[in-house]
């Protein structure tokens, strides 16, 4: 995951740097005639001031994006707000000059952007929380982190990790720390993977913590390696083979 390329902005042309939901093979550009954007009213108001500089200029857009794979051409909208931001060149006599471009942050998209490939065998429950978190990175990251927890909870609840204790006659919710603690063994060395999503996971939920997109991405890294461990079974076929080789001593 190049969590890089989905932070940075994209201007009025070309090819931006975030990959297609849908095929996960082009990337999206805008479509043409689709930007819209204006100044905002306290933008616009700024303008009087003596100091007024252009990179005080703050947009809000809306766009469709479209995919650059032929095969696909699928279409994204996309709303956010923008700038302006200068960049120095030298002119005709090599004096320094400066330019000014007008740049785009996106806050939402739809359909979300896929920041990691969710293998095919994760559960419905696992993957509608995972797509909201994505819908709500840019926009809400505490909740986007809150959404990976709740992830996870449901995907210890597939694994048939017990959810409550009986307590006096009466059911109480168990922790969900204590609930990783109750993974069996075959899972020790994603553990701490778990621990760490629940720990940004809980932050997210509390709003004296602070929760940046990079905290988010860094649940996303390390949910991605544990779904990979539950349900991608690459390293079973792997021994498969080697062990059918070794029966066979060569070639099947």
């Amino acid at each position: 995951m190049d969590r890089k390329a989905f932070k940075r902005t994209f201007g009025k042309r070309g090819v931006t740097h975030f990959s297609c939901p849908s095929c996960a093979k082009g990337f999206l550009k805008v479509q043409e005639g689709t930007l819209k954007y204006h100044e905002t009213r306290e933008s616009e108001r700024a303008h009087g001031h003596e100091a007024w500089d252009p990179e005080w200029i703050d947009y809000v857009y809306s766009c469709i994006f479209e995919c650059t794979n032929s095969a696909c051409k699928d279409v994204v909208s996309s709303v956010g707000h923008g700038g302006v931001e200068y960049s120095y060149y030298y002119d005709e006599n090599g004096e320094t000059d400066v330019d000014y471009d007008d740049y785009f942050r996106p806050k939402y998209f739809f359909p979300g952007l896929k920041f990691f490939e969710i293998p095919k065998t994760t559960p419905e429950a696992v993957c509608e929380e995972v797509d909201t978190s994505f819908s709500l990175i840019f926009s809400d990251p505490a909740s986007s982190a809150n959404h990976i927890r709740i992830a996870l909870e449901n995907l210890l609840t597939h694994l048939k990790i017990k959810r409550f204790n009986t307590v006096g006659g009466k059911r109480k919710y168990l922790p969900l720390h204590q609930r990783i603690d109750l993974l069996p063994t075959k899972f020790d060395h994603v553990k701490d993977l778990f621990y760490a999503v629940k720990w940004l996971g809980n932050a997210g939920s509390h709003s004296a913590h602070s929760i940046t997109v990079d905290d988010v991405f860094d649940s996303y890294e390390m949910l991605e390696e544990i779904l990979k461990e539950v349900f991608d079974n690459r390293k079973e076929k792997v021994k498969k083979i080697a062990h059918r080789v070794n029966k066979k001593k060569g070639p099947r």
